[in-house]
């Protein structure tokens, strides 16, 4: 990430020597300027609504409202806002959890700083980051599907237009509409229009469902999350 350009970050995490580290390490790329802190879930969405930053950087168990939570009021308010989630949590739950709650990268807090800095890059670029147990456990989830389930993912993807299949990779890829938009030199309306044309084709109503076709269908391939 040389682009020059300066990116603002907020730091959530309930322990005052994990913010203080994880600042340490976001330090080590110049264009990163850590703007606010916050040690409750509440704090944190309270703390984003008014920085708006660009990055967030969160933990999952914090008192009073959960990082998950406090993910899932901040994509719905600041859409155009990546979150970071990096916990001691690598069970299944809390990751499935935290991507529904729309966070584009999740970090083990004993992986090395490095991939804390890998996530930023990859998130900041408009992509999905999952440390490496992290990307086997989501293989794990959407790949291993029964035959029957299989079958029946096959065949709607017959109906979807080049232009559908297209605008369903960069979803699944983790670009918000406007950067769709932007991207296919289309109108964000446009985008919207097909986004609910392909979810009601494929009948699915959430990114992660759409994410568990493409992957089954051979839409995306899932290694190049965890790159």
């Amino acid at each position: 990430m040389t682009t020059g350009q300066s990116y603002r970050v907020v730091v959530c995490d309930d322990h005052a020597i994990f913010r203080e580290g994880t600042k340490q390490v976001l330090a080590k790329n110049p264009e990163l300027t850590v703007v606010g802190e916050a040690a409750d879930g509440f704090q944190a969405v309270e703390t984003v609504r008014k920085l708006r930053p660009e990055l967030v950087v969160m933990d999952i168990a914090m008192p009073g409202q959960s990082g998950i939570e406090a993910t899932r009021a901040i994509s719905q308010d600041l859409p155009e806002t990546r979150i970071i989630i990096l916990s001691v949590h690598s069970r299944k739950t809390f990751i499935m959890e935290s991507l529904k709650a729309g966070a584009r990268g999740y970090v083990l807090k004993d992986s090395a700083g490095d991939k804390l800095l890998d996530a930023v890059k990859a998130v900041l670029r408009g992509e999905c980051y999952l440390d490496s147990p992290v990307a086997g456990h989501i293989v794990d989830e959407f790949v291993k599907l029964p035959d029957k389930d299989a079958r029946e993912e096959e065949q709607p993807q017959e109906r979807l237009t080049d232009r559908e299949r297209q605008i369903l990779r960069l979803i699944v890829e983790g670009l918000p509409n406007k950067e769709i938009a932007s991207k296919l030199f289309l109108s964000p309306k446009t985008v919207d229009n097909h986004r609910a044309r392909i979810m009601a084709k494929l009948g699915r109503h959430d990114v992660i469902g759409l994410v568990k076709y493409a992957i089954a269908t051979g839409l995306v391939d899932p290694d190049s999350w965890s790159r």
